[in-house]
């Protein structure tokens, strides 16, 4: 990191608790402006603590990267972090991939290959954030293997499973929440989102803006989702033209969060007896798999879950419309 890039971070970090995101975005493209026309020497200073290099480092992370990120993946990147450095005792700089294959492998007794695998993603992800930041020039964790994993079967609800399911529905809202999982297969996180009055109640199209692929998407309700809504509704002397939330907290107008939801889960599947773990993002693996059981691709599961396409092609050269996604859902998703 050469000085220009130092006095930028420095005031970037300073600002960052009086500034939102988006002013220290403007912010550090006007130093960038500014720093660019300038060359700038470093007084020579006592060498800096592994304490305080490190300190620095993710003090720089939360004011630059952070900001992009969700609150909960930031929390998840340095907490591995941190728990890396109370075994190696070194600045984050002059960590090794051998520092880290022993930090893993300290592990092992208590976590399996796909834990270790998630904690060594994210400490790629914070050294790829250091080497774009031009704080290291290698990422070491690129040189250490991942751990074998074992394959295990998708996890899905069975259609037994589903019918037994619905027999905890002890209200009408416990029955239009999981058919509308079961039918958009939304993420729990973004359910919380849509209001009554963003469904098209003729078609059952709804526009959702999904937080992970930063894009609009659409999704759908079939018959029997939008009939049990309805009755959600109904019950709740609202008009389909309100805008209050589709799902809220009962006797009140507060969105259910999807904390919330996701307790409503575990005690529709206590009722029914069913003798299995059920959580929201199940339904989104079982409209995944019935999608495929049924004769469509792994494409048009993920096309339909919202997964963006990563590939040059699948970026810039190819355009998928909203007619193809609400095509597979009426081959593939609707209740028959």
């Amino acid at each position: 990191m050469n000085v220009p890039e130092k006095i930028m971070n420095s005031i970037i970090m300073s600002m960052s608790t009086h500034l939102e995101p988006a002013a220290l975005s403007i912010l550090k493209d006007v130093l960038i402006k500014n720093l660019s026309h300038y060359t700038i020497t470093e007084c020579e200073t006592l060498p800096a603590t592994a304490d305080d290099s490190n300190e620095y480092i993710l003090k720089l992370f939360a004011a630059t990267k952070a900001t992009k990120l969700s609150a909960k993946t930031v929390s998840y990147y340095v907490d591995t972090i941190k728990r890396l450095l109370s075994v190696i005792h070194k600045p984050l700089i002059d960590i090794t991939s051998i520092d880290i294959s022993y930090f893993l492998n300290s592990l092992r007794n208590s976590n399996d290959s796909v834990s270790l695998n998630n904690l060594r993603r994210n400490i790629s992800a914070f050294y790829t954030w250091m080497r774009k930041s031009h704080l290291i020039v290698e990422n070491p964790c690129e040189a250490v293997e991942p751990y074998t994993e074992i394959e295990k079967p998708i996890d899905h609800l069975e259609p037994t499973e589903y019918e037994q399911l619905k027999s905890g529905c002890s209200s009408t809202r416990d029955r239009a929440l999981i058919e509308f999982l079961r039918s958009t297969a939304m993420r729990v996180g973004e359910v919380g989102a849509v209001k009554i009055s963003d469904i098209n109640w003729n078609t059952g199209l709804i526009s959702i803006y999904g937080k992970k692929s930063h894009a609009y998407r659409p999704v759908c309700l079939d018959t029997i989702a939008l009939k049990y809504l309805t009755e959600y509704i109904i019950e709740r002397k609202l008009h389909t033209t309100s805008t209050v939330p589709l799902f809220t907290i009962r006797h009140s107008d507060d969105v259910l969060s999807a904390g919330g939801i996701r307790e409503s889960i575990k005690c529709i599947k206590q009722r029914s007896g069913l003798k299995r773990r059920v959580y929201p993002h199940l339904f989104r693996k079982t409209t995944a798999t019935n999608i495929i059981k049924r004769g469509g691709s792994v494409h048009d599961a993920g096309e339909y879950l919202g997964h963006k396409d990563s590939s040059t092609a699948g970026k810039h050269y190819s355009f998928i419309g909203s007619e193809h996604t609400i095509d597979i859902f009426r081959r593939y998703v609707q209740s028959v």
